[in-house]
């Protein structure tokens, strides 16, 4: 099926009582609806290097929904994709340069260790002749051949079947193994990044947000001295107020926002913007405006 505006391109997007596009003219459409602004002025195709110096090259697109721009990188021959969404009204020169380094950290980073082994190793994930182990620490993502009824974890932009990672994780038996379903636009694991276990338990991120803020403050006052490093040791309370509602309660990580703001608001300074950005930052976290 054509698309419906330009009747050149084939439809991929079908809007409801609205008609069948293609992506840009999709893109069109959505600009003039939501009143912002479309970005065309953009690298369609990158290239960046992976840990072991081999190049990928990603396709560029970029689609406009009501709420959200969604910026995707796809490898043009291989598997890896990243992802990053942003509101259409902010700044997407902003956007993709966050994808150009989101993709250069996954890049940066390998689940699969290479073996040099010639000989066969059993419990080995075998891809075009090499012989691969699993990394302790690794990201993988979801994929469904519908063809063939086949699932496959895709890892360092390879697929693997899952019968061929369940075998490779004979190598950590007896070991545990902690796992944590994200979605594709939220960051990426990353060289020199682990995993670490966070609580979100409200009242443990309350604690840790009151420590972190008693650590700067001088009675209930706040120095214009020390408040750029109190901000950054209560973006980590933030964020994980962030985990509260997105893997937690929602309303309860609603409570904890409000109480933080209230507590912030309270604070005496002689600063310029303290704790205005902060708000800002716990009503993003929450998804709530002021």
């Amino acid at each position: 099926m054509k698309c419906k505006k330009c009747k050149s391109i084939e439809a991929t997007i079908h809007v409801e009582n609205v008609g069948d596009f293609c992506l840009d003219c999709h893109n069109d459409y959505m600009v003039e609806l939501l009143g912002v602004s479309k970005m065309d002025d953009f690298p369609k195709i990158i290239s960046g290097y992976d840990a072991d110096g081999i190049m990928h090259r990603f396709e560029i697109s970029n689609m406009i929904m009501p709420g959200f721009s969604v910026w995707k990188a796809e490898e043009m021959e291989g598997g890896y994709q990243f992802e990053i969404l942003v509101k259409p009204e902010e700044n997407q020169a902003v956007a993709i340069e966050h994808l150009h380094q989101k993709i250069l950290t996954g890049l940066g980073y390998k689940t699969l260790i290479h073996l040099s082994d010639r000989y066969f190793i059993d419990n080995a994930i075998q891809i075009d002749k090499e012989q691969y182990s699993l990394n302790s620490v690794g990201t993988c993502r979801i994929q469904h051949a519908e063809e063939e009824n086949q699932v496959y974890l895709v890892i360092d932009g390879k697929n693997i079947p899952l019968h061929d990672f369940g075998r490779a994780l004979t190598a950590f038996e007896g070991f545990n193994m902690d796992f944590q379903i994200r979605d594709l636009s939220e960051e990426v694991l990353g060289k020199d990044i682990v995993l670490r276990r966070v609580s979100i338990n409200p009242d443990v991120i309350i604690e840790h947000f009151e420590r972190s803020l008693s650590w700067f403050l001088k009675g209930n006052f706040l120095s214009y001295k020390h408040e750029s490093a109190c901000g950054e040791a209560l973006f980590e309370r933030i964020e994980e107020l962030e985990l509260l509602c997105k893997y937690g309660n929602k309303e309860g990580a609603v409570e904890v926002g409000k109480r933080m703001k209230k507590r912030l608001i309270s604070v005496e300074h002689d600063t310029d913007d303290f704790p205005d950005y902060l708000l800002k930052m716990i009503d993003q976290a929450i998804g709530t405006t002021s």
